[in-house]
This record gives structure tokens, sequence and C-alpha cells, in this order.
């Protein structure tokens, strides 16, 4: 049932297993998952819509706090061309020193269906400020 999902790529390895062990597929075909896109958009679930860990260099604390907002604003269609069309449910996947994991389900509320984003895009894709669209002041 889950459309988008943010998990824990720590390394690149940690990826595959993880796709093992949340049973989005079979014990040993989390190459074949892959190679068959259940990881990507068309596929089975969207994973890592943010681009992942590796893609923000790993801040170590703000993990899961950029996993909650991406998967947040993909409940939101907030996401621009990272949109996962339709995202209704969305997890997120973490882990922390001393083998702490947290995997948090997010289920876009029903109230919401047929209504407009409030936003067009996210903070993530930049935001315009009336400020910014100025002219720089001379010194």
């Amino acid at each position: 049932d889950i459309n988008v999902l943010e998990l824990h790529d720590c390394f690149s390895a940690n990826e595959l297993i993880t796709y093992e062990a949340l049973k989005l597929c079979p014990e040993g075909k989390a190459e074949e998952f892959i190679e068959k896109g259940g990881n990507d958009y068309g596929g089975q679930v969207v994973v890592n819509p943010s681009g992942g860990l590796i893609s923000k260099g790993h801040p170590l604390g703000a993990t899961g706090l950029a996993q909650c907002a991406e998967m947040c604003w993909q409940l939101r269609n907030e996401c621009g061309q990272r949109q996962v069309k339709d995202a209704k449910v969305a997890a997120s996947h973490n882990l922390g020193l001393g083998g702490a994991v947290v995997v948090t389900i997010y289920k876009r509320p029903s109230e919401w269906e047929g209504k407009a984003p409030k936003r067009a895009q996210t903070g993530a894709l930049g935001f315009e400020s009336e400020a910014a669209s100025q002219p720089a002041a001379k010194l």
C-alpha cells in the first residue's frame, strides 16, 4: 500500500538489504527488484525521491527530519518534478547509532481529496521571496 518511501541509504548495500527487510521483495531478490524498476517511478514503490541520504551528505541528526519533511511534502503534492503521482501512503525508515531503527507510516488525510496544495512547491525546491526578486542595494 506504500506509494513512496524514504529509506536510510547510508551505504548503497544498505539500500539493498532494507528492500528485503521491509518485504518489498523476497530475500535475495533486491537486485532483480531494482532491475525491474520496482523502486522507481511507475514501479511498486518510489524510493528516495529526494535523492536519499547519500545525496544530502548523510547529515547525522537531521536525517529523520529530512525524511519526515519529504514524506509530508509528497502527501501534500508539493514536490514538483519529483512528485509521486497520487501519493496517499508514505513511509520513512531510519537507523541510528547502536542499532536503533524507526519506521514511520504517513497517510494523506481523506479531507485533502480534491483540494489543491497550499503551496506550489516546497522549501526544498526553493521559495521566492519579495526581497529575492529585488535588485541588490548598492553599498
